[in-house]
């Protein structure tokens, strides 16, 4: 493993910061990362079950993170893994996943759409009489257009059968530079 010290930086703007132990740089400071590169990690993991027993009418919470972007211009790219698992004797049952930021759906959420965008998805069973695993594996790029603190959650929606989703899911996000 390397290591890199340095004491003193300059950026192109001629702003000069020494570096203490613990000492970040920001954009205040007159310093960016070139555009595509990732400026901040944060993730968030479940520690319970979440169990719904179907015959929803409104989306519920499995995981949420929050993240709060060093300028304007940053994209955030969220990832979310897990397991859930149905159990439905239904014909062609809707569980519905969405994004939404803060509490609102993304830019192009339409709540009226029975399929979907990239926003909103959904994963149809057909009379499965026993709990099958079903991957969640989503990725969503949203432009927030803030510095400041943005809450991105996964919400899910099981229209009849019983839908859970199992401790263990994650939600990934990461600030990537514009």
């Amino acid at each position: 493993m390397s290591t890199l010290s340095v004491n003193t930086i300059t950026s192109e703007t001629g702003n000069t910061v020494s570096l203490a132990s613990g000492k970040t740089l920001d954009a205040s400071q007159g310093f960016t990362a070139p555009a595509g590169h990732v400026i901040q990690y944060v993730s968030n993991q479940t520690t319970a079950s979440f169990t719904s027993a179907g015959g929803d009418t409104s989306f519920s919470n499995v995981i949420a993170q929050s993240i709060t972007p060093t300028s304007t211009s940053s994209k955030i790219k969220i990832t979310v893994c897990g397991v859930y698992y149905a159990n439905n004797t239904a014909t062609y049952i809707n569980h519905r996943f969405r994004m939404v930021k803060d509490g609102v759906g993304l830019s192009d959420y339409n709540g009226a759409q029975d399929s979907g965008t990239a926003q909103y998805l959904q994963y149809r069973t057909s009379g499965v009489n026993n709990h099958i695993p079903v991957p969640v594996n989503f990725t969503w790029i949203n432009s927030p257009n803030t510095t400041s603190s943005t809450t991105y959650t996964l919400q899910f929606m099981a229209t009849a059968g019983t839908m859970s989703f199992y401790e263990g899911s994650y939600i990934h996000l990461e600030e990537i530079s514009g």
